[in-house]
């Protein structure tokens, strides 16, 4: 009787064990499946967080020019693919582009003509720019271009033209790319602004800066130059300097290292002749050349005026 009552007892703890394991199994599986579940979560919310980061990323405004060149060089190159600039409109003058940026085949879209805008006019006016007579705002254009400086890298540039001349301008200008001539720097003159025209005329010269609008007489003179309408471009002044002289032989004005480009016969870098492709393409457009001058020699300047 007694071990009948043993063996009721031994079942009985084996059935309670067998339903603790059973219920411990449960909880376990329910504690797995919570953990799949939040894991899930867990990863889509990472994903969903990064891409809240790129959007805000994205729709920031703060990023420079440059930068934004260069993420979307860095994301195309990630992507195997060339990327080119579709324009140089909010590129300051000045900056030097990579020449991978640059789409070869379509480099019109990197020569652009335009009215003043207001930026361009707080600019120049009281500067190169003053109320008068004879030029109208209106009759003035903006260019941006591309040209190679002196170290042959791909440089951002600017000029102000009379409008009646602005498009053979561009084509001088693109054409002048194209064969990739060196032009040391192109900024508007008010960037070398003295308070006073033609001084300022002067310190952009010494500075090798080529430029064109400039309202502003010749030299010794009360008679206004072409550069005042916007008809005439200077290009590398420092070897290619104005040059007049006295009745006893000094010059009548004198630049920086002037003496070292007077003579023409040499042909240094950057001295324009009839054999440079600068005065070439100038010349195949309409203009007409300083250095072909007779009583002063302007080998820096060319002119085109159109009545």
């Amino acid at each position: 009787m007694a071990r009948h009552r043993s063996r009721q007892g031994i079942k009985r703890r084996k059935r309670r064990n067998r339903g603790a394991w059973f219920c411990t199994g449960i909880m376990f599986l329910v504690l797995v499946g919570i953990l799949l579940f939040r894991g899930g979560d867990i990863r889509k919310g990472g994903k969903d967080h990064a891409a809240f980061g790129r959007e805000a990323s994205e729709a920031g405004g703060g990023s420079s020019p440059a930068e934004k060149r260069e993420d979307t060089a860095t994301e195309a190159a990630e992507a195997g693919a060339p990327v080119y600039l579709e324009g140089i409109a909010d590129i300051d003058p000045g900056t030097v582009l990579d020449a991978g940026e640059i789409d070869l085949t379509r480099t019109a879209e990197y020569f652009t003509v335009s009215r003043i805008s207001d930026d361009i006019f707080q600019h120049i006016h009281g500067k190169s720019y003053v109320e008068n007579d004879k030029i109208r705002l209106d009759d003035l254009r903006y260019l941006k271009v591309l040209h190679y400086n002196y170290d042959h890298e791909i440089q951002v540039g600017e000029l102000i033209v009379n409008r009646k001349i602005a498009k053979d301008c561009r084509k001088v200008f693109r054409e002048l790319f194209s064969e990739e001539y060196e032009i040391a720097s192109m900024y508007l003159i008010d960037r070398f602004w003295t308070g006073d025209s033609v001084d300022s005329d002067t310190n952009s010269i010494e500075h090798n800066n080529t430029s064109a609008f400039n309202y502003r007489v010749v030299p010794n003179t009360d008679r206004l130059s072409n550069h005042a309408a916007g008809f005439a471009i200077d290009i590398n002044p420092l070897q290619n300097p104005y040059v007049k002289y006295n009745s006893d032989g000094s010059f009548a004005k004198y630049y920086k290292d002037m003496e070292k480009y007077t003579d023409r016969e040499q042909k240094g870098k950057h001295m324009i002749t009839h054999d440079d492709i600068c005065y070439q393409v100038f010349a195949k457009h309409g203009f007409t050349w300083g250095g072909d001058w007779n009583n002063s020699k302007d080998y820096q300047h060319f002119e085109k005026k159109e009545e």
